[in-house]
This record gives structure tokens, sequence and C-alpha cells, in this order.
């Protein structure tokens, strides 16, 4: 008779195989998976939205989870997404410190420019849908019923005012922006702070 072979049970190697891949990649493990996450309810409130010509206006009308199930925690959708957004960006920036340490000076300083005028054009775009967004609660808090009027339903009607777009979600994408344009500026500065302590211990030796 052929001796009976003792093989490990696949259970046990997967789970050496992804602690030993976390261990390695723990930050890479981890931008993909808020990235996936935040991916998952662009996908699922883009596919049930309905005819409501307010662009993002699916993505505050709910709450997630349900304040029925959960009625101490739970957020718009839009707000999970700028979370896990911002997550999957700055894991990811850690994920690739190495790579941009081995970056030229004049891309580096393309990048952190480049960086410099996202974030201006966020800062900017942030100041102005506060902005109207305060003026329309003024200008319609007279006329809704019932009161207080409801923030989470206001649009900006330009400049297409066949399809609006809501300001709850504008004002959280500009936002998102703005703070992963922001951790980028500070990371890349902290790359060239990297790069200067080595230089100056190469020199020092």
């Amino acid at each position: 008779m052929k001796p009976r072979m003792k093989l490990e049970r696949p259970t046990k190697l997967g789970y050496l195989e992804l602690r030993a891949l976390m261990e390695r990649r723990p930050f890479s493990i981890l931008s993909w998976s808020s990235g996936l996450l935040a991916l998952t309810f662009v996908l699922y409130y883009g596919l049930t939205a309905t005819t409501n010509p307010q662009l993002g206006f699916q993505f505050v009308q709910s709450e997630w989870p349900p304040p029925g199930l959960s009625p101490y925690f739970y957020a718009k959708p839009i707000t999970w997404f700028a979370y896990f957004s911002f997550l999957y960006w700055t894991f990811g920036l850690e994920a690739k410190r190495a790579r941009f340490l081995t970056l030229s000076p004049e891309v580096r300083r393309f990048l952190f420019i480049g960086t410099a005028v996202v974030a201006f054009g966020a800062f900017y775009e942030i100041f102005f849908n506060f902005a109207i967004w305060s003026a329309l609660i003024a200008v319609t808090s007279a006329n809704c019923t019932p009161l207080p009027c409801n923030p989470d339903v206001l649009a900006n009607p330009y400049p297409n005012t066949r399809t609006t777009l809501n300001l709850v979600f504008a004002t959280k994408v500009v936002i998102t922006v703005f703070a992963l344009s922001i951790y980028s500026l500070w990371f890349l500065n902290r790359v060239e702070k990297d790069l200067d302590r080595k230089e100056a211990a190469s020199r020092s030796r």
C-alpha cells in the first residue's frame, strides 16, 4: 500500500499567506480595501439613481446604515465615499513612498506644483458652494414647508438648469479633493525632508 501523504489544510496556508502579505505591504492592503469600499458606494447608489434631475441627490437622500438599524452611527453615502476615498489615497501614497524617494527633483517639483494648483481650485469651490448654499437657504426659507427647511435638497441650477447639482454632494466632493491635495502636499514635503536628511548624513560620513 502506498503511504498516505499528510496534506496541510488550505485554510491555514491561505491565512499564513494573507498574514505575510499584510506584514509586507500593510499600506497597499489598506489602500485597496478602502478603494473597493468607496467604489461599492459609488456603484450601488449610482445604479439606484432615479429619474430625479438633481445630480448627486441619490448620495444624499439616504443614510447608511439605516438609522432604524443603527440609530447612533450612520452617515450619508457621499460621506462614506469621502472617508474611504481619503483613506485610499493616503494609504496609497504611503505604500508608494519608496518610489517617490527615487524620483528626480524635477518630477517631484512638477508634482508639487500640480497638486498645489488642484488644492487652489478646490479651495475656491469650497467657498463658492458654501456661499451659494447659504444664499439659497436664506431665499427659500420663507416658502418651504414644513419648517425648518431641509438643506439637503438645495441644488445649484447653473449653468445647466435641466440637471441641477446637489450642494451637499458637490461640497463634500470638493472638500475631499481639497483634503487629498493638502495631504499630498504634506507628503511630498516630507519626502523632500527625508531626502535632505539622507544627503546631509551621507556628506557627514
